[in-house]
């Protein structure tokens, strides 16, 4: 089931990507985000905060998390020593654009960010 395929997921990216990380951002408050970051929560990841560029959705919270727009990344990434960011938005489309506002920021995907969705 795809609840399971996400309960893996987040196994392993506990194990790898997220290892010593001291804050995970979710780029997705949509149902993808919420799904995936039900399991890292249950799996004591540290999850901060989800990013979104919905104005509906920015200032709210999802899993007791804020929902910070794009803009509001940097200076929450600056708040941490080993941060890393999770792509979970499964629109069609989305990746690249997610893609090209992360690199503005100058993260780079397999370091700071990996698509998750």
């Amino acid at each position: 089931s795809v609840e399971n395929f996400l309960r893996a997921k987040a196994h392993y990216l506990l194990r790898g990507p997220l290892k010593g990380r001291d804050a995970v951002f979710v780029w997705g408050a949509g149902l993808m985000g919420k799904r995936l970051s039900k399991h890292l929560l249950r799996l004591d990841a540290p999850l901060v905060a989800f990013v979104d560029i919905d104005p509906r959705k920015i200032g709210r919270t999802r899993r007791r998390k804020p929902i910070i727009a794009a803009e509001q990344l940097p200076d929450w990434w600056a708040r941490y020593r080993n941060p890393v960011l999770l792509s979970a938005v499964g629109s069609r489309g989305a990746r690249p654009l997610i893609r090209a506002r992360l690199q503005e920021l100058g993260l780079i995907e397999g370091e700071d960010w990996w698509a998750a969705a």
